[in-house]
C-alpha cells in the first residue's frame, strides 16, 4: 500500500513539472532585460498606451509587458491566472488599487515558458488588451 502512495506522488511531481508556467518579474530587476527596459521607459513617456507587448527572452521564453495607461495610474496589475492549451494561451490580469501612483503608466512584467496558439491578454471581466503595433 505504501508503494502505491509513493508511486502516485512521483507521478504527480512529474505531471506538475511538465506543465508550462509563468512568473512575474519584479520591477527592480528590469535592468536584466535591456530591450524591455527601453520599452517600459517609453511607456512612461507615452503614458496613454493601454496595451501589451510580447518579447522573446532567454531560451525562447516570453516576457509580456501589459500597461494600463495614465487614466488608471492609481491602479496596479496582478496576474489572476494563466491558461495554457494547444489552441490558445490566455493571461488574465486584475486591477488593484495602488497605495501611491508610482508610475505614470502602470505595467506588469509577466514571464511565460511558452505561448501556444492564439495569445490573449484580458482582465477579469473578459475585456481584452490589444497588442501594440511596435515591433521590438
Amino acid at each position: 500500500m505504501r508503494f502505491r502512495w509513493v508511486w502516485l506522488f512521483v507521478i504527480m511531481l512529474l505531471l506538475a513539472g511538465c506543465q508550462p508556467s509563468y512568473w512575474v518579474l519584479e520591477k527592480d530587476r528590469l535592468d536584466e532585460v535591456t530591450d524591455i527596459k527601453m520599452y517600459v521607459n517609453d511607456l512612461q513617456m507615452h503614458d496613454d498606451v493601454k496595451k501589451y507587448q510580447v518579447f522573446t527572452i532567454s531560451e525562447g521564453k516570453k516576457m509580456v509587458v501589459v500597461s494600463l495607461g495614465s487614466r488608471e495610474k492609481d491602479k496596479k496589475l496582478e496576474v489572476s491566472g494563466v491558461k495554457f492549451s494547444p489552441k490558445e494561451t490566455i493571461v488574465t490580469v486584475k486591477r488593484k488599487p495602488a497605495p501611491k501612483a508610482y508610475e505614470s503608466n502602470p505595467y506588469i512584467l509577466i514571464g511565460l515558458d511558452k505561448i501556444e496558439g492564439d495569445f490573449i491578454v484580458q482582465d477579469e471581466s473578459g475585456d481584452r488588451f490589444k497588442e501594440t503595433d511596435d515591433q521590438q
